[in-house]
């Protein structure tokens, strides 16, 4: 494709990825929508023909059978009242008309099971799998859909949450107050993130793969009009040029032909009509799928995490004791997170997903001074034990240490540096 040299733009923060998101999300939706409801209307159309077809052979199949029985009523009815009344010198008049239309009935019951002879095998199959692949597109598509939607909201919501801590962080800053820890808000908006990019791929798989289906079936019902059709021309032919008198039933036409390519139906040497195969829409308009270009732009990748996070360390949690208080340990596994705004978050993994995953902390607490933290589980609470570095006496001329402020408190800490004095939180 043409297209696949445009060049992906870049985003250097996080506020113009989401810009681009939004915009991406808008342009893919439009793309979406127009190739379900083209898949829905061209199976709309072949169901409907299809079931003509059919509809049409069994219309010619009634008709003469109806007639068929009706003649041979109305025949037996009229030779009861006539036999009583007629004289030997009209045998042989009545014998040569009853005769025929005799011939007549005949040929209609004859006709009758010809029609119902004349749809090709494969017809109901066809059928089938075409209802299938529009029940197909009306469910699981539909909901695929619509949980694509959903995790746009969430990640909008999720986005509006996060720049909200964002605005409130640098007020905070500004007037020298603790500030909101706007580093978990930024981990949930990723995560909703990546997950509205990852439903985006799975609706466009589907679509891709209707689509696949549909032009298969669609090749096979042309193939099926072929035979379709030239068996109904051999029976109109055959009932056209039946010649009065003929007692027997007309002749079987020949078979149908067997499923072919599509390249013979090109064969103008009759005057039926060959069946157009994606006569909606090009195929070649599909919209772009999932790696694509949509207008000329390309979805950039997600900018990476700026440094929020001063310190990621493995932890263990203490386990509950046994019933006399034996038993208890700890167990590995948890991740402690200090955030440069000073919280400290534990998370424990997810027994589902088997790994640690950060967007729903078991516990936070804001210590911008501690030195040392132990996370114990006590009944039902969770605690933290913390120690603050003891304050320096201030002198009047002391000057702010390098890399000042709880940042560089913190760095200490984790450094080992300063003497700590317990303090319970």
């Amino acid at each position: 494709m043409a297209a696949s040299s445009t060049e992906k733009e870049s985003c250097l923060f996080l506020s113009e990825w989401e810009s681009a998101r939004h915009e991406h999300h808008l342009c893919r939706r439009k793309h979406v929508e127009k190739e379900l409801h083209r898949q829905q209307l061209q199976l709309q159309s072949a169901l409907a023909s299809l079931n003509s077809w059919l509809a049409i052979l069994e219309s010619r199949r009634k008709l003469n059978e109806v007639a068929a029985s009706a003649a041979a009523q109305a025949l037996s009815e009229l030779e009861t009242r006539w036999r009583p009344l007629r004289l030997e010198l009209d045998a042989e008049v009545a014998g040569w008309l009853l005769g025929a239309e005799q011939s007549y009935a005949a040929k209609l019951s004859g006709q009758a099971k010809l029609w119902a002879a004349a749809a090709p095998e494969g017809g109901t199959s066809l059928r089938q799998r075409l209802q299938a692949l529009s029940e197909h597109l009306a469910s699981r598509v539909v909901a695929a859909i619509r949980l694509w939607d959903e995790s746009h909201q969430a990640a909008e919501q999720a986005w509006q949450s996060h720049h909200e801590r964002v605005e409130e962080a640098a007020r905070a800053i500004s007037q020298e107050r603790a500030p909101p820890d706007s580093w978990l808000s930024e981990v949930q908006y990723r995560e909703r993130a990546r997950k509205h990019v990852t439903e985006l791929g799975l609706v466009e798989e589907l679509l891709r793969s209707s689509a696949e289906q549909l032009e298969t079936l669609e090749a096979q019902r042309a193939e099926y009009w072929t035979s379709l059709a030239e068996s109904y021309r051999v029976l109109v032919e055959i009932w056209v040029t039946v010649q009065i008198g003929t007692v027997e039933a007309p002749p079987a036409p020949p078979a149908p032909p067997a499923p072919h390519s599509g390249s013979s139906c090109d064969d103008t040497s009759s005057d039926v009509p060959r069946l157009k195969l994606g006569s909606l829409e090009p195929a070649a308009t599909l919209p772009p799928w999932l790696g694509d270009n949509c207008g000329g732009k390309w979805l950039p990748d997600m900018p990476t995490a700026y440094g929020a996070v001063l310190q990621r360390v493995p932890a263990a949690m203490m386990t509950p004791s046994g019933l006399f208080g034996r038993g208890s340990e700890w167990r590995e596994g948890a991740t402690l997170v200090l955030t440069i705004h000073g919280y400290l978050h534990l998370f424990l993994p997810d027994p589902k997903a088997k790994k640690t995953t950060e967007n729903s902390p078991e516990a936070s607490v804001y210590a911008p001074r501690a030195t040392k933290c132990v996370f114990q589980r006590r009944g039902q609470e969770l605690v933290v034990d913390l120690a603050e570095q003891e304050p320096e006496p201030a002198t009047p001329d002391a000057s702010p240490p390098a890399g000042g402020g709880a940042a560089g408190v913190l760095r200490k800490w984790w450094g080992g540096k300063g003497e700590p004095w317990n303090q319970a939180v």
